[in-house]
C-alpha cells in the first residue's frame, strides 16, 4: 500500500485523540481525507481497526493489538531517520582505523585529538597491530580503513602515501656509538642488537638491510613492543633499529642517523579499492591526509 506511513499516523492520531474531526485538524487534514485513509489501511490489513458511531470511536480488538507495534514502528523510523542525518552532519558515528604501533605513539594521536576537536560526537576506535594484520583487516572490512607501509601491498587496496618515517639507531647514553651523530650498518652489526618480533614490519626491513649489505646482526633479545625494546636499551642490555618517532622520550638514550639510503620508508592511508567509506570515515580520512601529509609539515 503506497503512503503507508501517513495511514499509519492517520490512525495512530484517532486512536488517540478519539475523534475524527481532532485528528483531522492535528494532521492538516479534512475529516473525509481522514476517513478515506483509515478505510484504506483496514482495507489493507483485513481488519477493522476502529468502533464508529455518532458520537464516539473506540478501537476494535484488532485496534488495540495493531496500536503498539505501530507507535513503535513509527519510532524506530523516527530513530533512523535521526540517526542518519546526525552521520551525515557528522555529529556522531564511529571510525576504526588498524595502524602501525610506531604510528600509533608518534604522528596519529596529535591527528586525532585535532578531530576529536571539531567531531566530538565521533568515536575513535584504534588497532595497533603490525603491518601485514592491518591489510588483512582492511580487506575483510574490520576496520575503516588502515595506516601502514607500501610494502607488499596486496591486490584490492588503495594506498595513499602520508609521510616518509626513517629508522635510527637507538643506544643507550654512555655507549661508544652515542658520541657519533651518524653510524653505518657495518658499526651496528658490531654491537648487541635488540630487536622487534619476526612479524613487524620494522623487523623485516632492519632484516633486509643487513642482508643485502652481506652483514651479519649480532642478536641479542627480542621484543614485541617497541616500548620494551627501548626499554631493554636503556638499560644497556643492547642497542637497537627503530623508527625515528619510536621514542615518547628520550631519556636515557642517545637516538642516531643511520647512513644508508635505505632506512627510509614510506607510510600511507590503506582502503579497499572502490568502497565509500561512511561519512565519519571519510571525514576522518580526509583530514589525516591533511595533517599527516607532505604539506602539513
Amino acid at each position: 500500500m503506497k503512503n503507508s506511513i501517513q495511514h499509519i499516523q492517520a490512525f495512530l492520531a484517532v486512536a488517540r485523540t478519539g475523534n475524527f474531526t481532532k485528528a483531522a485538524s492535528e494532521l492538516h487534514l479534512s475529516p473525509s481525507a481522514l476517513t478515506v485513509q483509515i478505510q484504506q489501511l483496514e482495507d489493507w490489513l483485513g481488519v477493522a481497526l476502529l468502533d464508529r458511531s455518532p458520537r464516539h470511536v473506540s478501537l476494535t480488538v484488532a485496534g488495540i493489538e495493531a496500536r503498539g507495534p505501530m507507535e513503535k514502528l513509527l519510532l524506530d523510523l523516527d530513530d533512523i531517520v535521526s540517526g542518519s542525518r546526525d552521520l551525515a552532519a557528522l555529529r556522531r558515528g564511529v571510525v576504526t582505523i588498524a595502524a602501525l604501533p610506531s604510528v600509533c605513539a608518534g604522528t596519529l594521536p596529535p591527528a586525532l585529538r585535532m578531530f576529536r576537536e571539531r567531531y566530538a560526537g565521533i568515536d575513535v576506535r584504534l588497532h595497533d597491530v603490525v603491518a601485514h594484520r592491518i591489510h588483512a583487516q582492511v580487506r575483510a572490512g574490520e576496520v575503516d580503513f588502515g595506516i601502514g607501509v607500501r610494502a607488499r601491498l596486496s591486490h584490492g587496496l588503495a594506498f595513499v602515501p602520508v609521510l616518509n618515517d626513517r629508522l635510527c639507531a637507538f643506544v643507550p647514553l654512555g655507549h661508544p656509538l652515542a658520541r657519533q651523530r651518524r653510524v653505518t650498518l657495518a658499526q651496528l652489526a658490531e654491537q648487541p642488537m635488540i630487536l622487534t618480533g619476526r612479524d613487524s614490519s620494522v623487523r623485516e626491513q632492519v632484516d633486509t638491510l643487513f642482508d643485502e649489505q652481506r652483514l651479519t646482526m649480532l642478536a641479542g633479545m627480542e621484543a614485541n613492543y617497541m616500548s620494551t625494546v627501548l626499554a631493554l636499551v636503556r638499560q644497556g642490555l643492547g642497542i637497537s633499529v627503530l623508527p625515528e618517532s619510536a621514542a615518547d622520550s628520550l631519556e636515557g638514550l642517545k637516538r642516531i642517523s643511520i647512513d644508508h639510503p635505505g632506512v627510509n620508508r614510506e607510510i600511507g592511508l590503506i582502503s579497499r579499492t572502490g568502497l565509500q567509506l561512511s561519512p565519519a570515515a571519510q571525514r576522518c580520512f580526509e583530514l589525516l591526509t591533511q595533517v599527516m601529509g607532505p604539506g602539513a609539515r
